[in-house]
C-alpha cells in the first residue's frame, strides 16, 4: 500500500483506471460528480496528482507481478504457435489463441467506430410515421421574436 494516503474516491478512481476504464468514467464511478466535459477535465487533473500517480505505479507493478507475462513472452509463444501451425497446416488457430491472450492482458486494444444517427421527433409519442423536414421545422424550429 502507498505511504501517501488517498481518500476513498481517489482510491476507487485508481482502481477503476487499473481495471481499464477511461479516465472520465473512472472519475464518475469513483463517486465524483461532473457534467459534460467537466468529468474529462477533472479526471485529467486528478490523474496528474502525485499521490494518484504513485498509487497507479503500485497497482501496475502488482499487476505485472501477478501476470509475469511480457510482450516478449507472447512473441515467443506466437513464434512457437506459428511453427506448430505450419506443421499442422492450420495457421489461424495459433494466431487467434495468442491474439486472444494478448487482448485479455490489455496488450492489444480493439478500436471501434461509433456512428450516430440523427432522428427527428415523432408527431406524437408512439406514432410510427415521421414528419417531413418542413413539418418538423414548423413545429420545433425556434421562433424569433421581432422587438
Amino acid at each position: 500500500m502507498s505511504t501517501m494516503k488517498l481518500n476513498i474516491r481517489q482510491e476507487r478512481f485508481c482502481l477503476g483506471l487499473a481495471e481499464g476504464l477511461p479516465q472520465s468514467r473512472a472519475y464518475v464511478e469513483a463517486g465524483y460528480t461532473a457534467r459534460g466535459n467537466a468529468a474529462e477535465v477533472a479526471a485529467a487533473r486528478l490523474f496528474r496528482n502525485v499521490q494518484v500517480q504513485s498509487r497507479m505505479a503500485e497497482l501496475r507493478a502488482a499487476a505485472a507481478r501477478r501476470s509475469e507475462i511480457t510482450v516478449d513472452d507472447l512473441v515467443a509463444e506466437l513464434d512457437a504457435m506459428i511453427e506448430l501451425a505450419r506443421a499442422t497446416k492450420n495457421p489461424s488457430a495459433g494466431v487467434t489463441a495468442v491474439m486472444g491472450k494478448a487482448k485479455l492482458l490489455g496488450l492489444v486494444v480493439d478500436r471501434a467506430e461509433v456512428a450516430t444517427t440523427l432522428r427527428r421527433p415523432m408527431r406524437e409519442p408512439g406514432e410510427v410515421m415521421q414528419m417531413s423536414l418542413e413539418e418538423w421545422e414548423r413545429r420545433f424550429k425556434p421562433k424569433t421574436s421581432i422587438s
